[in-house]
């Protein structure tokens, strides 16, 4: 799924969460911003399963507090069932254990609903092109232990983690480059700069940049 362009969205979409005006609100916003053609329901998490069965399932948009949905093991099932889908959990949720404990279930993405439309899409988007979102208020605070956020499946070492553009933001901080410079260097937007930073925070366990530099250096050759 990397590279996939603006408006070629393909496959199924799945919305879970007991909410009605949450999920009448996405229909729409993922037809227009991402072009998705075929989108299905769900308000609990019976009906999760249920939806599972579709073969083309590319996104599964997760709710942690709906209805039959008891822990991080559900989440884990869903990636079992479908490992080929990406799944993101949308919650209002700003609690660092939800946080952790979907991660290290193996969610893709963990997106807080207080976002705007746009920075919605822009984390999906992101999500869809192979990358992790994790929440910059996760690198606020240190990781209680480093391996707990790495999600299920991803091996370490770290550069085993980190993607090639993660790399790529590591070396522009190594080289004390900010934002804006890096963003410019590699023809990207600032924000998704700032999301490869959070994934290099919650990889290397780092509480801030100098920090991120000092733990990542050994990783940039």
């Amino acid at each position: 799924m990397r590279g996939r362009a603006k408006g070629e969205f393909r496959g199924t979409v799945l919305i879970a969460d007991d909410h009605e005006v949450i999920r009448l609100g996405l229909v729409p916003l993922l037809r227009r911003c991402l072009g998705a053609k075929k989108i299905v329901q769900a308000e609990c998490f019976a009906e999760v399963i249920e939806h599972l069965k579709e073969t083309d399932l590319t996104l599964a948009i997760v709710d942690l507090t709906m209805p039959g949905l008891s822990g991080p093991q559900d989440i884990g099932r869903i990636r079992s069932l479908r490992p080929g889908a990406r799944v993101v959990v949308l919650s209002g949720s700003t609690s660092r254990k939800d946080i952790l404990d979907a991660l290290s279930a193996g969610v893709h993405g963990y997106i807080v609903k207080n976002q705007t439309s746009e920075d919605l899409i822009d984390k999906l988007r992101y999500v869809l092109s192979g990358e992790i979102y994790v929440p910059p208020i996760l690198a606020e605070q240190a990781p209680e232990h480093a391996e707990s956020v790495a999600p299920k499946g991803v091996m370490q070492p770290a550069q085993n983690i980190l993607s090639n553009r993660q790399l790529q933001v590591l070396k522009g901080l190594l080289e004390g480059k900010s934002n804006k410079e890096i963003a410019q260097e590699l023809k990207v937007a600032e924000g998704t700069v700032k999301m490869h930073l959070a994934a290099l925070f919650r990889v290397l366990g780092a509480t801030n940049r100098a920090h991120a530099a000092a733990l990542g250096k050994h990783l940039i050759g």
